[in-house]
């Protein structure tokens, strides 16, 4: 590995760890700088702009994330979607999660208000976020499923977000198949 790589990637790693403790809302430059031990100017001198810097980060942590998922949730296809919802559920109100939560819902707003990085990161983690759930997904079931799954799981965030999990927790039962909730 290079000696640029490697400063690169030691420094996307400490911005990263900064971003899950205290969210995305400071993320310019000069904070994401101290935390990686450098200048605002050499960010941007290796990573092109800020939206270099973001881009960059955003995918560091989506990796970091899903490294985590991994770890909980190896590879392997769950018996039904609802059994694949409730264990990925489990995972996201884990501590080991909560950082990345509030990052994703970060970067939700902000694509909202028309920020590109963000926009274009965010659709790029959802891709590879469907791929994989369809990876542990039961065999037969397609693309609709895990972007029923997905949305599912988007819901959940931001009901558990703003006090509402009992309503997240029906909508988990609903499409887990129990219907009487």
């Amino acid at each position: 590995m290079s000696e640029i790589k490697a400063k690169r990637e030691k420094w996307l790693a400490a911005m990263a760890a900064h971003v899950v403790e205290h969210g995305l809302t400071t993320a310019s430059l000069r904070p994401l700088a101290k935390a990686a031990g450098t200048s605002d100017r050499m960010l941007i001198y290796h990573f092109g702009d800020k939206d270099g810097v973001i881009g960059a980060l955003l995918e560091t942590l989506a990796m970091g994330f899903t490294q985590g998922l991994d770890a909980a949730l190896p590879e392997a296809r769950f018996e039904s979607p609802g059994a694949l919802l409730h264990s990925v559920v489990g995972v996201m109100r884990s501590p080991m999660a909560a950082g990345y939560a509030r990052v994703w819902l970060d970067i939700v707003a902000a694509s909202a208000r028309g920020e590109l990085a963000y926009g274009r990161t965010g659709g790029l983690i959802i891709a590879g976020f469907t791929e994989w759930v369809l990876k542990r997904l039961p065999e037969g079931e397609d693309e609709d499923t895990a972007r029923a799954l997905l949305t599912v799981l988007e819901g959940t965030l931001v009901m558990d977000a703003v006090g509402h999990s009992d309503a997240a927790d029906a909508a988990i039962a609903w499409f887990s198949g129990d219907r009487r909730q």
